[in-house]
């Protein structure tokens, strides 16, 4: 996590801004690390970590049925982070068929949404690299922010509303009376902020960034960076999976929990301090587990990244604490 995430998730800690605030922020730099990204694109890097181990293998005179043995748990650990959050993020739910709605039309103003409504959320394969922010609100209304932003379609069913849009970049209120969140696009960025709700977050090469996180969450992108913030209030089972990007993860002062980390072909990075921290690892892998609490009833987190590195510190880390990076 750089030190400008780091500051814009501590001043949205402490309250000096908005999570909404947080959000544009986190956008905005995450913009200008953008064009960084297309020259250290996931497969490049994918390359550059394949070409690492095999050098690092013959290096300390492994044969050819070594590598074998070591290629199978490579597949295993790829099959593993792949298949990380299957059991809890359906596809099959963004596939929308119009005859089985009792009501679908268009977002005109607000959508009053009943309590616990499950809410999804995605966009037409053919936008691919659109963004999609969601705020969450106090009250019942989900609308559209911005003066400018595209057309919403809306399916409603009993109990569950779908939104989808084919164009451009949507920024959405999200109300606390949605019972759970799933979203679901192609390519481009999510950014959630003070949603109170468990949410899945789906993106295929986007980042994806969940501040003031209340609930249990599931994030899943290919190639893309995660960015987690905790309020106190998380108490649920967690999962992140990501392939070639990073994952930063920032608790809160009162989090309780056992967090799973693992990464082949990057570093797992745990600030001094937070808790017990128990390291182990194979050849290019590395597993970290952090004990938050002695309670056996504290919540599980998982992260899980190929190529990419893990960082987990405490939201409310002094400002001298935090190290510089070289050169500045």
């Amino acid at each position: 996590m750089s030190d400008e995430q780091k500051e814009i998730l501590q001043m949205v800690s402490e309250g000096k801004i908005t999570a909404d605030d947080g959000v544009k922020l986190l956008t905005a730099l995450e913009e200008g690390e953008r064009k960084r990204r297309d020259h250290h694109s996931p497969a490049k890097r994918m390359k550059q970590q394949k070409k690492m181990v095999l050098e690092s293998m013959r290096s300390h005179g492994m044969g050819l049925e070594n590598m074998r043995e070591i290629g199978n748990m490579v597949k295993n650990i790829v099959s593993d982070a792949v298949s990380g959050i299957s059991e809890n993020y359906s596809t099959e739910s963004f596939n929308i068929d119009k005859d089985r709605f009792k009501d679908f039309g268009i977002l005109d103003g607000e959508l009053e949404l009943d309590e616990g409504t499950e809410l999804f959320i995605s966009n037409s394969r053919f936008s691919s690299g659109a963004d999609l922010t969601l705020q969450g609100v106090d009250g019942s209304c989900c609308a559209v922010i911005g003066g400018d932003e595209p057309e919403v379609s809306v399916f409603r069913d009993d109990g569950s509303v779908w939104l989808k849009w084919d164009n451009g970049d949507l920024t959405l209120s999200i109300p606390e009376t949605v019972g759970k969140l799933s979203t679901s696009i192609m390519g481009g960025d999510i950014v959630i902020g003070g949603v109170k709700t468990p949410v899945n977050v789906k993106t295929k090469g986007g980042d994806i960034s969940i501040l003031e996180a209340s609930h249990g969450f599931n994030a899943k992108t290919m190639g893309g960076d995660i960015i987690i913030s905790l309020t106190d209030l998380w108490n649920e089972d967690s999962t992140v999976v990501t392939m070639g990007g990073d994952i930063n993860v920032g608790l809160s002062k009162d989090t309780k929990a056992v967090i799973s980390a693992k990464t082949f072909g990057g570093e797992i990075n745990v600030q001094d301090g937070i808790g017990k921290v128990d390291k182990s690892g194979q050849i290019g892998t590395s597993r970290v587990r952090v004990y938050l609490s002695g309670d056996e009833d504290a919540p599980d987190m998982k992260l899980k990244t190929m190529g990419g590195d893990i960082s987990i510190g405490d939201l409310d880390i002094n400002e001298e604490e935090i190290p510089e990076e070289e050169g500045r």
